[in-house]
């Protein structure tokens, strides 16, 4: 079983992990079964649910595909030259280890101004129609408390 339920005696937690704590709610499974058999053996310990740190200042790209970035080249200057270095590149990634990062980086590199103010909206985007990037993850139970294990 990939997900899991811990103890934590130093803090006085009992940690599981996202989906452990999604199926510990039906009456009956095995992570319901085993966190209550955790409770009973770790009285006055508060169950928490783990949480993935992560890289506030990484930088995301969200939506910079290889459609939009093929789009974006025709639509600017050098864009037959820009083009066929683009599926060259393309070409590569799909037979060796040069992979969507590095065709990022290049893509990057030839448009700092993706970089430096973000994705500006191409017409005729598919994308467009698909529920937005930044829409808002579904919110957590009350039941659930968040910590960082790290902490």
């Amino acid at each position: 079983m990939k997900n899991y339920v811990r103890i934590d005696e130093a803090n006085r937690q009992i940690i599981m992990d996202r989906t452990f704590s999604r199926l510990s709610k039906i009456v009956g499974s095995e992570e319901y079964n085993l966190l209550q058999r955790a409770r009973q053996d770790y009285e006055g310990f508060h169950v928490v649910t783990r949480t993935i740190r992560r890289n506030d200042k990484k930088e995301c790209y969200r939506g910079l595909t290889y459609d939009y970035m093929e789009r974006y080249i025709l639509l600017h200057d050098k864009a037959t030259e820009r083009k066929k270095e683009f599926d060259e590149m393309r070409l590569i990634a799909e037979c060796h280890s040069k992979r969507y990062p590095v065709i990022k980086q290049w893509f990057l590199q030839q448009y700092p101004e993706i970089a430096k103010f973000g994705m500006p909206d191409l017409p005729e985007s598919p994308a467009a129609e698909q529920a937005p990037a930044n829409a808002a993850p579904p919110a957590a139970s009350m039941e659930e408390v968040q910590v960082d294990p790290a902490a």
